[in-house]
């Protein structure tokens, strides 16, 4: 009997964990290819948010506000700084920013200068072309309160994702 009770505590505890501190979303597009596919499930964590700030690079999860969709983007740009894109060139600040070699764009992207307002952070795809990001007028730049949490691990090949 004490090894069933072991065991059933020791799978809450693992349930907790997984599904309280850390929440799953399934993959249905292709926006943050290559590093997530569709069909891939990854696992964010929603207490980050209350002990840290995110920083650029850092993979998000937050809704769409016109659908209530589930989306993951990631941080390129912080408040307070501004942001534009000439010729595929991501540009942060008036200089060169993220190494872009690393990300998918069928066409070199192009967008005007932004400015991001101190305590928002830009967002975008990791597949350039998709702009379901901040570039959309209706997402614009997201605000803490916003982001439901950060993305930590991808159960397909169980990537932990630190910085």
């Amino acid at each position: 009997m004490s090894w069933i009770f072991a065991g059933v505590l020791g799978l809450s505890i693992v349930m907790l964990f997984l599904f309280v501190w850390f929440s799953p979303v399934y993959i249905d597009d292709a926006s943050m290819s290559p590093t997530l596919i569709e069909g891939d499930t990854v696992f964010y964590d929603r207490m980050y948010r209350h002990f840290h700030e995110y920083q650029r690079g850092d993979m998000v999860v937050f809704r769409d506000p016109e659908t209530d969709a589930l989306l993951i983007k990631r941080v390129v740009a912080l408040g307070g700084e501004t942001v534009e894109a000439k010729d595929g060139v991501l540009i942060i600040d008036g200089q060169f920013g993220m190494d872009e070699r690393r990300y998918e764009a069928g066409a070199p992207i192009d967008f005007p200068k932004i400015s991001v307002p101190e305590g928002k952070v830009f967002v975008l795809s990791d597949d350039r072309n998709y702009g379901e990001d901040s570039r959309k007028e209706t997402l614009g730049c997201l605000a803490p309160e916003d982001i439901l949490g950060l993305v930590r691990i991808r159960l397909r090949d169980f990537t932990v994702f630190t910085r």
